[in-house]
């Protein structure tokens, strides 16, 4: 099955961490970890409304500052997402600069604190007022990420809290316009109406008058589902990075990454460097796979290597893929 999401790696694996990824039932473009961002165009910048950060070291937010210049004169509201601390390092970032001079300027950024309660501190910074934060909270439900896009999170121990995240688009549903014409059903508003009907979760002894060849008739909603409606499984995007070796941390990401259609999985170490991974808090490459096995993910990308690595390159490659079986995600890299 096509992938719905097109993910571009916008640094080398050895380098900061930072996905820019859009779905084709979806406008705009988010980000996953805001690293640098110098191979985006701006252009792309542009596009981007939501930012999903992980954690805020230096090669997971050092991009922050990009997203900012690129955005400065742009009517629009950038939303960050992030842990624990989230607002306050936004607003330091804004407390940086000098800001006398944006008074008329439209661009917002909207910060979302994320908690395990799902009850979560929101902070809006606006050119129009200095960016002088504005604060208050925000039930997760009631995120709107749009076009019926939703997500969800996890947090990790890395010493710091780092959030896993799972972007899932709409469920999809298609009228099958064959066997409606061989069914005697003529096209028309009736069919979208249907469908938002069943988006909307409408009774099924609900009644819809339909054009047939034989003129207007009606019909309840269960039978016209039954005849020509398909329901698609949405698909769904998983991004997991800078989590410790730990049993808690392996059992949580299986279970976060469970049936993902793209899992996005950090593998900083190889097996025989376990001892830094435990000293540094990160994956191995092979507790990777195994998160990937184990969760049922169709497909998967590794990444966030140790730059010691980067040193003997091609070896290192080869021995990523050595002996796996499972399929990896393709993404644009530059």
């Amino acid at each position: 099955m096509k992938n719905n999401f097109s993910v571009v790696q916008v640094n080398s694996p050895f380098e900061d961490t930072a996905f820019f990824v859009r779905s084709i039932y979806k406008k705009n473009a988010f980000l996953l970890d805001c690293g640098k961002l110098g191979s985006l165009t701006n252009q792309e910048v542009l596009s981007i409304y939501d930012i999903f950060i992980s954690h805020t070291h230096i090669d997971h937010f050092y991009g922050f500052d990009r997203i900012l210049r690129g955005s400065l004169m742009a009517e629009k509201t950038i939303r960050i997402f992030g842990p624990p601390g989230i607002i306050k390092n936004v607003r330091g970032k804004l407390d940086s600069y000098t800001w006398n001079l944006i008074k008329s300027y439209a661009i917002n950024f909207e910060v979302i604190e994320l908690s395990e309660t799902r009850l979560h501190k929101r902070a809006m910074f606006m050119a129009e007022n200095g960016f002088e934060g504005i604060y208050s909270e925000i039930l997760h439900d009631d995120i709107d990420l749009g076009e019926g896009f939703t997500f969800d999170f996890a947090f990790f121990k890395h010493r710091v809290t780092s959030v896993g995240y799972r972007i899932k688009e709409k469920p999809l549903i298609s009228a099958d316009g064959g066997l409606m014409e061989q069914s005697g059903f003529r096209p028309g508003k009736w069919v979208g109406q249907l469908k938002k009907m069943i988006e909307d979760g409408c009774s099924p002894a609900e009644t819809l008058e339909v054009q047939t060849q034989d003129g207007t008739a009606v019909f309840s909603l269960a039978e016209l589902e039954a005849r020509f409606i398909t329901k698609h499984y949405p698909q769904d995007i998983t991004f997991i990075t800078d989590i410790a070796p730990s049993y808690s941390n392996y059992l949580k990401a299986i279970e976060f990454a469970k049936g993902t259609k793209s899992l996005l999985i950090e593998g900083v170490f190889m097996k025989e460097d376990v001892l830094h991974a435990i000293d540094k808090q990160h994956l191995t490459l092979d507790l990777a796979k195994t998160i990937y096995s184990r969760s049922g993910a169709e497909k998967v990308r590794f990444f966030h290597f140790a730059p010691r690595y980067d040193r003997d390159r091609g070896p290192f490659l080869k021995r990523l893929y050595d002996g796996f079986d499972g399929e990896i995600l393709e993404v644009e890299t530059r």
